[in-house]
């Protein structure tokens, strides 16, 4: 208790001094307090005209500004056979932090503060997971809304990460695309079309995709072939997913829920 200062006592135990003290009760108030304190009387009677926060809060604030210690302060009050008050402050001085121990304290919600703000600093998207990516060129927008109200209902629910919905506002847009593809989604959908050539964006993340899962051995990108269109040569190795025809179109969503690792029942032919 001898290295427990006043300022480190809880708000309470402050209440407690301030409903305990306040009365007049010569020899046992606050000003005989303030007289063993040693201040003079001229600044009791300045404590005295606080109506604000009242003389007690104001002597125990300036008391405490002056690193004083709490076996201090119980010596005094044992000097006023104040013993009730000492008692009632028992369970707050057992509750409060040695200064090693409140140093401690505040160096560990610091570094609390510093990594919740690394974190916040880090999430860029909506959602801290996802189960896919979309990755596409502007003109085939439509498109991707299609898949990404598919893959959402039910009975798939789905979580789907598309740029214009999921990520957040201010953040670089290949950076936060590269970070979703690295850390936030177990698969990426590339929708290839002729567009796909004119689009830097979606051929970075492309590349993003394919530096995760090179020689394709993890199955991370699943390219889908929206139109005809030459396949990139970086692509060519990959097996893709063919909407470009009726036939195709018939086995098209099965495949691409069992691609994407849906475990549920699916038909045999036609949508799921």
């Amino acid at each position: 208790m001898d290295e427990k200062l006043v300022k480190d006592l809880s708000f309470e135990a402050h209440r407690k001094m301030d409903v305990l003290l306040l009365p007049s009760n010569p020899g046992r108030d606050w000003k005989t307090l303030a007289d063993k304190m040693g201040y003079p009387m001229e600044t009791i009677l300045y404590f005295e005209s606080k109506k604000d926060k009242g003389p007690v809060m104001e002597l125990i604030k300036d008391y405490e500004d002056r690193g004083k210690t709490i076996s201090e302060l119980i010596s005094f009050l044992s000097e006023m056979e104040r013993f009730d008050l000492i008692q009632d402050l028992e369970p707050f001085i057992e509750k409060t932090p040695t200064p090693v121990e409140r140093q401690e304290r505040e160096r560990r919600e610091f570094e609390q503060r510093q990594t919740q703000v690394e974190r916040n600093r880090e999430i860029k998207t909506v959602c801290p997971h996802y189960d896919v990516f979309i990755c596409y060129a502007g003109p085939d927008k439509s498109f991707a809304d299609e898949i990404l109200h598919y893959l959402e209902k039910a009975p798939y629910y789905m979580k789907v990460c598309i740029d214009y919905r999921d990520f957040l506002p201010g953040a670089d847009l290949l950076e936060t695309a590269a970070k979703a593809i690295e850390e936030r989604c177990n698969k990426v959908l590339l929708i290839l079309s002729e567009n796909f050539h004119k689009c830097e964006v979606a051929d970075f993340q492309a590349k993003i995709a394919l530096s995760l899962s090179p020689g394709a051995k993890k199955m991370i990108l699943i390219p889908i072939l929206y139109r005809p269109c030459q396949i990139p040569s970086t692509l060519r190795f990959i097996t893709y997913l063919d909407y470009t025809t009726e036939h195709a179109r018939k086995y098209f969503w099965n495949k691409l829920l069992a691609s994407l690792g849906y475990k549920g029942n699916l038909e045999c032919n036609g949508k799921a």
